[in-house]
């Protein structure tokens, strides 16, 4: 709108203006991360970030053993362009893995902006929500980690926003929201709620309803279907459908079904931490007003108001689905963190109301939030500055627990694997100065990835999990030791994992690892603080496991 000068209007400017702070105040997060990873060398990459670079320097195949290609096409994308800068600065691809991440929770961001601006009218609200995103632990560390949640989230914000706009007109929106979704379905398969959470948007709101006899929506949904899933299931036809396996396994009913109702506890329990206590408090009772509303129009959220519905319903559908699951399976806290788009939405209208009707109330929860959301976050990216009080909550160290240390620190799953990859490259490095060619072998394949990405060289790794009762990865479907033996037996081994009496006992059949021996410990300290601790153990000829694939089948 102009005024009758031409001029942007009044309205405009000022919704220019908060759209810039939204921005800046996004970019100025992302910096952070970078500096982040630029400068802070304590913490290192994941063992799952690590593993998914393993995906991307390989040459890269339509799906993967426990998920879609996408993130292992964005991060060979962020070697390509950034690979050889990150190798020069940092002496590995650690930026070249982490920037796609930046770049991506900055389009979160972004993306969480316009949805609150299209759904609350108001440019000034959605920057408040922009502000509280920074106050959401989960949201605020995950944007700094190329993990699968990272496109995931992106792109299940992006369609959110999309399909809001579909549902008020319709036209090419459906095709551009189907795309995305096809996307998602890439990045993770969780995407396909966002059919039942739109669905019901559909189905409960009346002005909605005319899309029901409309091919549009159906259209979306067949669009998404066949380019999200055509590649997996193209590349699972060939691999024994692997991926439904593991599916099935993680959802907890690969071998039947049991139910153990301590599950719910602590599922609810993770969900109030990563979102900080108090905004979940008030998602929630926002959530059952909201519901009480479509027995009593009265109240102020009323199921009238077509945008407050599908925040609630897109709020309420993944955290409501895992719940359920919750019972009989473990459910990672992560799975249902894209909830926490519409509920910040409706956190930073809850928070607007209250301050024109109940400013002290309205202050002493935001104030309250924002405290503790400040901390949370700033603890889980700086756990180290609080070691002097996590040390007297873990206790001291015992012969049977050496890192009490590991379990109060909320950072340990990033710490150490440079330093192992280093110790393993010395091990190595000196096997071939005296004319061995040994390879090295895992137990876990986080640490095999983790090891490919720090050793010096970043040469091949290889896990033998799913022979020692695990579940099967990424790399049963990689020449390996257990179904190509002949390429590796005879050669020394240079071992890394829990020593077992199977891997070196003599008997009947013969070991796999003969003779082998722990020849050095890696001790991961921090502060004078133990948190993590692997032995490198050596063995002089493989012999080969002696089980079969069709004995594997964990999955």
């Amino acid at each position: 709108m102009v005024d009758k000068t031409g001029s942007p209007s009044a309205t405009q400017r000022t919704n220019a203006y908060y759209s810039l702070l939204a921005i800046l105040l996004l970019l100025a997060g992302a910096f952070y991360h970078y500096l982040l990873i630029r400068y802070d060398h304590s913490l290192d990459l994941s063992g799952d970030e690590a593993h998914y670079w393993e995906w991307a320097r390989r040459p890269l195949q339509w799906s993967y053993y426990s998920k879609g290609p996408l993130v292992a096409y964005i991060i060979a994308a962020g070697r390509f362009l950034f690979g050889h800068w990150s190798q020069t600065v940092m002496g590995n691809d650690l930026l070249a893995v982490r920037l796609p991440a930046m770049v991506l929770g900055t389009l979160t961001g972004l993306g969480i902006f316009t949805l609150a601006s299209q759904v609350l009218r108001s440019a000034r609200r959605a920057l408040f929500t922009v502000l509280l995103t920074m106050t959401v632990p989960i949201l605020a560390i995950g944007s700094g980690l190329m993990t699968i949640d990272s496109p995931f989230v992106c792109l299940w914000c992006w369609a959110l926003v999309v399909f809001y706009r579909a549902l008020q007109s319709g036209r090419w929106w459906w095709l551009l929201g189907a795309l995305l979704i096809a996307l998602g379905i890439l990045a993770k398969y969780t995407m396909v709620l966002i059919f039942v959470s739109v669905g019901l948007c559909i189905l409960l709101q009346p002005v909605w309803r005319i899309w029901l006899k409309r091919p549009a929506p159906y259209l979306a949904v067949l669009l998404a279907l066949v380019v999200g899933l055509g590649p997996i299931l193209y590349w699972n036809s060939q691999h024994q459908w692997v991926s439904f396996r593991h599916v099935a396994g993680q959802a907890g009913v690969s071998t039947g079904v049991s139910v153990d109702v301590a599950g719910v506890l602590v599922y609810v329990g993770g969900q109030v931490g990563v979102a900080n206590p108090i905004w979940f408090l008030l998602m929630w009772w926002a959530a059952w007003n909201w519901l009480r509303s479509w027995r009593n129009s009265s109240l102020p959220l009323s199921p009238r108001d077509p945008g407050k519905d599908f925040l609630f319903i897109n709020m309420l559908i993944p955290w409501l689905v895992f719940l359920i699951f919750s019972p009989i399976t473990k459910v990672q806290v992560n799975w249902p963190v894209v909830s926490l788009i519409p509920g910040v939405i409706i956190l930073a209208d809850l928070l607007s109301e209250w301050w024109s009707t109940h400013r002290q109330r309205a202050r002493r929860f935001a104030i309250g939030g924002v405290v503790l959301g400040i901390f949370m976050v700033t603890f889980l990216h700086h756990s180290s500055w609080f070691f002097p009080v996590l040390k007297y909550l873990a206790g001291q160290p015992t012969p049977w627990d050496l890192t009490p240390m590991a379990k109060v620190d909320p950072a340990v799953r990033l710490r150490g694997w440079s330093q192992l990859g280093r110790e393993v490259g010395e091990v190595l490095e000196a096997e071939h100065r005296a004319g061995r060619d040994p390879f090295i072998l895992t137990d876990h394949y986080q640490v095999a990835s983790a090891i490919a990405f720090y050793c010096p060289g970043q040469p091949t790794v290889y896990c033998a999990q799913s022979a020692m009762g695990r579940r099967k990865s990424q790399y049963d479907l990689w020449t390996n030791p257990l179904d190509q033996p002949e390429k590796f037996i005879g050669r020394p081994v240079i071992y890394i994992g829990a020593i077992r009496p199977e891997l070196h006992q003599v008997g009947e059949p013969p070991p796999p690892l003969p003779g082998l021996w722990v020849i050095r410990q890696v001790e991961h300290r921090v502060q004078g603080q133990l948190l993590q601790t692997w032995p490198i153990a050596y063995s002089d000829h493989f012999q080969g496991f002696r089980v079969k694939s069709s004995d594997r089948q964990l999955y």
